[in-house]
């Protein structure tokens, strides 16, 4: 099989041949697995609403298999396979990791902590998950115990740190299970 005609890839259709989408390795994977994680078809491109999401740790961190897809581009890059002849075979993008990440998470973390430690914003839920992540909850009343110490500035820039670091290995440690979900696709495995 391949040439011309291509492969059967994800949800049973033709990628890589003449005239149809080249096969995106890790955009096709993420997507594939973010849609099997989510009891969907692998090839569904729709967004999942917060209500039918029902706080699954893939749906609640991307909303879309699109966003996944993006996020697994920007940390992996992307290698794109076509196999018809006079074709370009192999194209590849780099990603840039996680620490670029890291850092815009914590820059954002460590606004929205001062922004909570100043009183500029109040401390509504809204507001405090903007300064956690998933699996590190920022509440009432640790803004409150950092709007008592001495050290406040040290201390919100070293939560920020944790805060940024939990949020972004979290969602590369779902990438990874959506990964893994999705090469179990029939038609990639």
């Amino acid at each position: 099989q391949g040439g011309n005609d291509g492969i059967t890839w994800v949800g049973g259709s033709k990628a890589g041949g003449s005239g149809q989408q080249p096969i995106k390795v890790v955009g096709d994977v993420t997507r594939a697995g973010y849609n099997l994680l989510n009891g969907r078809n692998a090839a569904d491109t729709a967004s999942i609403s917060p209500s039918s999401c029902n706080n699954g740790m893939v749906c609640s961190t991307w909303p879309s298999p699109q966003d996944a897809t993006t996020f697994a581009n920007r940390v992996l890059g992307e290698q794109q396979q076509r196999t018809c002849e006079g074709c370009t075979k192999t194209t590849s993008t780099s990603g840039v990791g996680l620490t670029p990440l890291i850092q815009e998470s914590y820059d954002s973390k460590l606004k929205a902590l001062q922004e909570l430690i100043s009183g500029n914003k109040s401390l509504t839920q809204e507001n405090l998950s903007q300064a956690s992540s998933s699996s590190l909850p920022v509440t009432r009343g640790v803004v409150e115990a950092l709007r008592s110490e001495h050290d406040q500035d040290i201390l919100a820039k070293r939560l920020a740190s944790e805060l940024a670091l939990s949020d972004v290995l979290g969602k590369a440690l779902l990438l990874q299970r959506t990964l893994f979900t999705g090469s179990k696709e029939p038609n990639i495995a």
